[in-house]
């Protein structure tokens, strides 16, 4: 039987929003900006490995390759 994993999504929601309160506190509206710009990059960097996986897993091999090959072995 396959055993399910509980995501407790609204508590991890409310956990990162408070951590960013507070590290966010007092800072001008230019830092706060600069602050979710770096984020969205590294984001971004971490994801890019992932998604071009993902794509690598998805792509259909090419006609010739599912062609028999020239050396005469059938």
């Amino acid at each position: 039987m396959e055993e399910k994993t509980e995501i407790k999504a609204i508590e991890l929601v409310r956990r990162i929003r408070d951590e960013q309160a507070e590290l966010l506190a007092g800072k001008s509206p230019e830092e706060i900006i600069e602050f979710f710009r770096q984020a969205g990059a590294a984001a971004r960097v971490m994801a890019r490995p992932i998604a071009r996986a993902s794509q690598m897993a998805n792509q259909r091999p090419q006609s010739d390759d599912l062609q028999p090959s020239a050396s005469g072995h059938r």
